[in-house]
């Protein structure tokens, strides 16, 4: 299968991106800049605390009324710091939705989701499971026709919601263990193209498998 697209079609697009590989790769320096750089308005649902993802860029939120007055006020980044991301989400796929809805579905935007599959853990479970994993899933089936983008971000691909991750037209992956290597090995990443990539830097690949080219983040990111 042929795919004529290139990189920055694929990042500044509406369709979804996962971000694979292990712990201090670039992963995540590259997940900031496409939040920052983006042409949409863009969410990242971060966490309080020790593991609060540091220097996302946009207007500090810590409740959805916080997120609600940031897109009153046209605010294009948002970093959405709720108490529970877990329940967090699961009202924010909600709103966003109604967003959608009343923009005539002409407005796009990005949810961004580090730590993942904290949220949306591995489940072969029907809907109405679990609320969080659900509202991931409505992200990444019903979100594209939204204009709803979603990037969702892990370093253990192994308790990622594996539903979720096949939706996700675009996959970028970094460095990682022969463990998950191998739990992924039925996706056809091109681990000798991630094994030759610079430092920090990604291979995208195509839901189809193929290879689109290295992604890495601006030095002003990492």
């Amino acid at each position: 299968m042929s795919v004529a697209e290139s990189v920055p079609d694929a990042l500044e697009g509406g369709h979804n991106l996962v971000c694979l590989g292990a712990t201090q790769t670039g992963k995540t320096s590259f997940s900031r800049e496409l939040h920052a750089t983006t042409p949409r308005v863009s969410i990242w649902l971060n966490e309080r605390g020790k593991h609060r993802v540091p220097n996302v860029d946009g207007t500090v939120a810590r409740d959805l009324d916080d997120v609600r007055a940031a897109f009153a006020n046209d605010d294009l980044r948002v970093e959405y710091l709720p108490a529970d991301r877990n329940e967090a989400i699961v009202e924010l796929q909600d709103w966003l939705w109604s967003v959608a809805d009343r923009a005539d579905r002409q407005l796009p935007m990005q949810v961004v989701v580090d730590e993942v599959d904290r949220v949306a853990p591995q489940s072969g479970k029907a809907y109405g499971n679990l609320p969080p994993r659900d509202a991931v899933r409505d992200f990444t089936s019903e979100g594209v026709k939204r204009n709803v983008k979603f990037v969702g971000i892990t370093q253990d691909p192994t308790t990622y919601d594996k539903k979720a991750l096949r939706q996700s037209r675009y996959r970028a992956i970094w460095q990682m263990s022969a463990e998950q290597r191998k739990a992924v090995s039925d996706y056809g990443f091109d681990f000798r193209k991630v094994d030759d990539a610079p430092a920090y830097a990604g291979i995208l690949h195509h839901m189809s498998g193929q290879v689109l080219g290295p992604v890495k983040a601006e030095e002003r990111y990492a």
